[in-house]
């Protein structure tokens, strides 16, 4: 597994380099600009909670991530979280959908500019640092996958 992350980081280490020898630096910095933006536009920074059972995150869904989607997966550094301790709802007030209950024939419908929140039954190792999440979600349409990642603490949520 080592050896894969580290011929996809060599790859992608090499593209780099070619665009910015033919584009020039400033490409790269721009590129770099646009993917922060996006992530930034589309994961509500600090929305990574420890609950009791697992944890939950939030998206904003800014007008530009709309779509279907037939399945999502999340993983915590590189295990995924089985489909049936992965909820799902549209924010304000959608209903709570298992991982498990989405597909080609009902399909996980984000809409622009309403939230989504997640919530796993899967607990985190003890609070030390900053967690690898990652979120896949399986278009019906194109590009076939779209997901993001994010690093971060936990935060806890104050006792009851």
């Amino acid at each position: 597994m080592a050896d894969l992350r580290l011929s996809s980081v060599l790859r992608l280490a090499g593209e780099a380099v070619g665009l910015g020898w033919d584009f020039g630096l400033e490409t790269l910095e721009a590129l770099a600009w646009v993917a922060q933006t996006v992530q930034t536009s589309v994961y509500v920074s600090n929305s990574f909670v420890r609950t009791a059972t697992g944890f939950r995150f939030a998206l904003a869904n800014p007008p530009l991530r709309i779509g279907a989607f037939s399945s999502i997966r999340v993983l915590v550094g590189d295990v995924p979280v089985p489909p049936e301790r992965l909820r799902v709802r549209l924010t304000p007030a959608g209903s709570w959908r298992f991982s498990s209950e989405i597909g080609t024939n009902e399909p996980l419908e984000l809409q622009g500019g309403s939230g989504t929140e997640f919530d796993a039954e899967w607990p985190l190792d003890p609070p030390s640092g900053p967690v690898r999440i990652r979120l896949e979600l399986h278009n019906v349409a194109i590009p076939p996958l779209v997901w993001i990642e994010f690093r971060e603490t936990p935060k806890e949520l104050p006792s009851p």
